[in-house]
């Protein structure tokens, strides 16, 4: 009798879970647009962590991607509708200018000619307004940008649930993998990653920190980059950024200088009986 209410509750839980996948395949795209975040979410639930590390990978993680798909998202939009009105308005455009300056007579209506000049003048503004935020915002360069980075995070998560590619235990001398001893590289990596976005779109390390070709490059590469180092490395001591030396030399010398004035002012010379 036990053995029957056992089987009974597995095939109820099984077309409880078959029904729940047809709901969700079944749901519209507007109420699933962070799949993502729903499966992650449901692999997570089983995985072998503590309560704190599935709260760091949800509040944290998830977050950055959420953030990023919705990012990726209205980047796509704008990119492609502002290249498409660019692309066929540039077509339209000396089109209706060759039927406007055209000498023959056409029997369109009354105001064709002032409906195609106004129609083109309308065309040409938004080709060149399109253009000009394309252009402004940089629209290309972020929407290639915040997808790749966007997929890389993608990689990062599946590889972590999933125990394979860096996250397989080479990182821990090839012991045995397991989500609780790779928490820490996950951790770290996605890190790396997010902070590769914040140097390219708001810290510009590259136009800040100069470059002379007898430089060491491992040093420059030290103090331009914002990543945090690796865990299996010691933390080496950060110095100080070449402007802020700068600075503080030159209040040494101004303060040397003003030392100076004040002890010669008050220098008194006492003459010498010869």
């Amino acid at each position: 009798m036990s053995q029957v209410s056992t089987l009974a509750k597995k095939d109820a839980s099984i077309q409880a879970t078959h029904t729940q996948y047809k709901m969700h395949r079944g749901t519209w795209w507007c109420l699933t647009k962070y799949k993502d975040r729903s499966n992650f979410q449901n692999i997570l639930q089983d995985l072998d962590l503590s309560e704190v590390h599935k709260e760091i990978i949800r509040i944290r993680y998830l977050s950055i991607l959420e953030n990023f798909q919705r990012r990726a998202r209205n980047y796509s939009y704008v990119f492609f509708s502002g290249h498409f009105i660019v692309t066929v308005g540039s077509l339209f455009v000396p089109a209706l200018l060759s039927i406007q300056n055209s000498d023959k007579n056409y029997s369109f209506g009354v105001n064709f000619s002032i409906q195609v000049y106004w129609t083109t003048f309308v065309i040409s503004l938004l080709v060149t307004i399109f253009n000009g935020i394309l252009t402004l915002f940089k629209v290309d360069k972020k929407h290639y940008f915040l997808n790749t980075t966007l997929e890389r995070l993608r990689s990062e998560g599946w590889q972590y649930f999933s125990l394979t590619g860096r996250y397989s235990g080479h990182l821990i001398g090839h012991q045995k993998p397991t989500h609780a001893n790779q928490f820490m590289y996950f951790t770290h990596y996605v890190e790396k990653i997010k902070l590769k976005q914040v140097e390219e779109e708001y810290y510009k390390a590259e136009e800040k920190t100069p470059t002379t070709p007898n430089s060491n490059h491992a040093n420059n590469s030290n103090n331009s980059e914002l990543y945090p180092p690796s865990p299996d490395q010691p933390i080496n001591s950060t110095e100080v950024p070449e402007p802020v030396k700068d600075a503080v030399n030159s209040l040494i010398k101004s303060q040397s200088t003003i030392e100076r004035y004040d002890f010669e002012q008050n220098v008194t010379i006492i003459p010498t009986n010869e």
